[in-house]
C-alpha cells in the first residue's frame, strides 16, 4: 500500500516542524506546501534534510485549498493509494499507524472517499460514517479522489473540508472516522463560558476568519440546502455566541456581513479589502 501525505504550512514554528518530523517517516512521501508569504528557511531547513519530504513554497498565501490540491496532484501523479492531509499543528498518533493501515485495507475500502481520525475524542469503536469531517487527519482515497473535481480553490480557507466531503457524497462515496483512534487537533483559540447552568464553547477566531467562514458557508448552503443544513444551523448558533460572548464583536459582525454580501455577489477567493 502506497501512502503519501501533504501538510500545509503557514508561518510555522520550530515546534510545528518537530511535530511534522515525528510522522513523516510513516509515509512514502510527505509533500510540505508552504503558504507563508516569505518562507523562513531557518525553521523549515530540517524538513529539506529528510529524503522522503518534498518541500514546496507556494509563492505566498494561496489558501489552504490550493495547497491541498497541489499535494493531492503530486500524490496522484506518483501513484499513491491514499494521501494523508494534515494541519501543521495537528499531532498524528504515530503508534497507531499499523491499526490505521488495517482499516485502509478493508475489502470495501473503495466505498469510501475518506477514512479519518477522531479529533473529537468522544470514545466508541470502529468506523463511524458522517456527512462531513475536518481536513486534518484524513486519509483520502486517491482512486476515488480522481473521480471528483478536487479541493475547491476559490473557497481559499474554511469549509474546504465540508465541500470536499460533499463531492464524495455526490458520487456515492462515504466519509468515516475511526472512533477509537484519536488525533490531537486544535479548533481555533477555544475558551468556555457558562450561562444559566450551561457551558458554551467559543472559537474566538479573527474577524477575517469569520469572513471566510460565513461567506463560504452561505455559498455552500445555497448550492445544497439539504446537505449543508447542519452547517447552516451551526453558523446561526455561532453568530449568537460571537455577539454575546466574544471580544471585538463590532469588527467581527462587520466582517461577517461583508462575507455574506460577497457571497451574494459571487465574490470568492482571497479577501480583498
Amino acid at each position: 500500500m502506497k501512502i503519501d501525505g501533504c501538510v500545509v504550512l503557514y508561518r510555522p514554528t520550530e515546534e510545528n516542524i518537530a511535530n511534522i518530523l515525528r510522522y513523516a517517516p510513516l509515509l512514502r512521501t510527505l509533500y510540505v506546501l508552504d503558504n507563508s508569504e516569505i518562507p523562513d528557511r531557518t525553521v523549515t531547513h530540517p524538513l529539506c534534510a529528510e529524503v522522503n519530504i518534498s518541500y514546496v513554497w507556494m509563492g505566498g498565501n494561496r489558501g489552504i485549498a490550493a495547497a491541498l490540491r497541489r499535494g493531492l496532484e503530486f500524490a496522484m501523479r506518483e501513484g499513491a493509494d491514499f494521501c494523508l492531509t494534515m494541519d501543521q499543528d495537528s499531532a498524528f498518533p504515530v503508534e497507531r499507524m499499523g491499526e490505521i493501515e488495517r482499516w485502509l485495507s478493508m475489502p470495501d475500502i473503495d466505498d469510501y472517499g475518506i477514512i479519518a481520525l477522531n479529533y473529537e475524542q468522544s470514545g466508541g469503536a470502529g468506523l463511524v460514517v458522517v456527512p462531513t469531517w475536518i481536513t486534518s487527519g484524513n486519509f483520502v482515497n486517491v482512486r476515488n479522489y480522481r473521480l471528483i473535481a478536487g479541493f475547491r480553490e476559490e473557497l481559499f480557507i474554511d469549509s474546504v473540508d465540508h465541500e470536499l466531503c460533499h463531492q464524495f457524497y455526490c458520487i456515492g462515496k462515504k466519509v468515516a472516522y475511526i472512533a477509537d483512534i484519536p488525533m490531537q487537533h486544535a479548533l481555533g483559540n477555544m475558551s468556555y463560558v457558562s450561562l444559566f447552568g450551561r457551558k458554551f464553547s467559543l472559537t474566538n477566531h479573527s474577524p477575517l476568519r469569520y469572513y471566510y467562514r460565513f461567506r463560504n458557508n452561505y455559498v455552500l448552503y445555497r448550492e445544497d440546502k439539504a446537505f449543508y443544513r447542519g452547517l447552516y444551523r451551526a453558523d446561526r448558533h455561532q453568530l449568537i455566541k460571537i455577539m454575546l460572548f466574544e471580544k471585538n464583536r463590532r469588527e467581527k459582525w462587520r466582517m461577517i456581513r461583508r462575507g455574506i454580501r460577497d457571497a451574494k455577489r459571487g465574490v470568492l477567493g482571497k479577501y480583498a479589502p
